[in-house]
């Protein structure tokens, strides 16, 4: 199938789309353009994004393999890669700019006719509905400021034999961290991203230094010692990158950029809807009733829940 076939407005692959724009969620713009790389396997030498893809789907490589694949919420491309490295044919979209940095990492597979990217409204877009293989939203629902609109936007696109995959942030004690919610009206008054940016950074490297010591000897540790990592994880900058780095997946220096680059996420959302794991089973109860989708399993993951949905006709 020829993916310019799926857009409803004239399209030149070989640019990004651009059917609507908005500085609405222009920081996460900022930030992707500004860490164009940094989440991306091939870059950091990591399996992180392709086991977060894979695990939170239960899916394999061959489930991809020559499927139509809607990504929305594409950001920088960290999926994007996984699934053109799969064999997928891929429309990725994203309302910020940081499509734009999607465009450039994955020139050789926009030249082969694998993959257009779009910067558009997830619920206003220029493309076919009931078109692809699977329709895939990780890390977005939640920051639309409407859930429940959101997840019937996408569901729109959904083919007969097609697959849903989506998450949403949880705010449950095992992954809520009230630091963030004290800092963002704070950090929302200063308008310049590069002076957040700027503030970021000083915090981080302030702290980042006695983190690592303090984690690295908590790491692997069980009883009350992982009393002492939940509370460290609940630090107002985020030390995902160091537990990555304690691993022995990236770098100490991208273990740093992540956590820089994960706090500047975490502190700047104009929106931010987590959702219980009791209301997250509504949401995709309801979900699949109105679109007579079969609920292939609703699990914890990540930073929150996720779930799989099929459409049989």
């Amino acid at each position: 199938m020829n993916l310019v076939d799926l857009i409803n407005v004239e399209c030149n692959p070989q640019k990004v789309l651009v059917s609507h724009s908005s500085e609405y969620h222009e920081n996460f713009g900022f930030q992707w353009n500004r860490f164009s790389k940094l989440q991306l396997d091939s870059f950091n030498g990591s399996n992180e994004s392709r086991d977060r893809l894979l695990f939170q789907s239960e899916l394999n490589e061959k489930d991809f393999r020559g499927k139509v694949v809607l990504e929305l919420g594409a950001g920088n491309g960290r999926f994007t890669e996984i699934l053109l490295s799969m064999g997928a044919k891929v429309i990725a979209v994203d309302y910020s700019s940081a499509i734009f940095a999607n465009h450039q990492n994955h020139l050789s597979y926009i030249n082969e006719g694998s993959l257009i990217c779009v910067q558009g409204d997830i619920f206003n877009l220029p493309i076919k509905k009931s078109s692809f293989d699977i329709v895939i939203c990780y890390g977005v629902i939640q920051h639309t400021g409407d859930n429940i609109g959101c997840m019937r936007a996408i569901s729109e696109y959904l083919s007969p034999q097609s697959k849903l995959l989506i998450d949403i942030y949880s705010n449950s004690l095992r992954h809520f961290n009230p630091w963030i919610y004290a800092i963002r009206p704070f950090f929302s008054l200063f308008k310049d991203n590069n002076l957040k940016l700027n503030i970021v950074e000083r915090f981080v490297n302030l702290v980042f230094p006695v983190q690592l010591i303090i984690l690295k000897f908590l790491h692997g540790k069980n009883g009350i010692f992982r009393l002492l990592q939940y509370f460290f994880y609940r630090s107002p900058n985020s030390v995902y990158g160091i537990n990555l780095f304690l691993q022995g997946k990236i770098s100490l220096e991208h273990a740093k950029e992540w956590s820089i680059c994960d706090t500047f996420d975490a502190w700047m959302p104009h929106h931010d809807h987590p959702v219980s794991m009791s209301k997250w089973n509504k949401l995709v109860h309801d979900l699949s009733k109105l679109y007579d989708l079969e609920i292939k399993f609703i699990k914890e993951c990540g930073q929150g829940n996720c779930a799989l949905l099929e459409k049989s006709i």
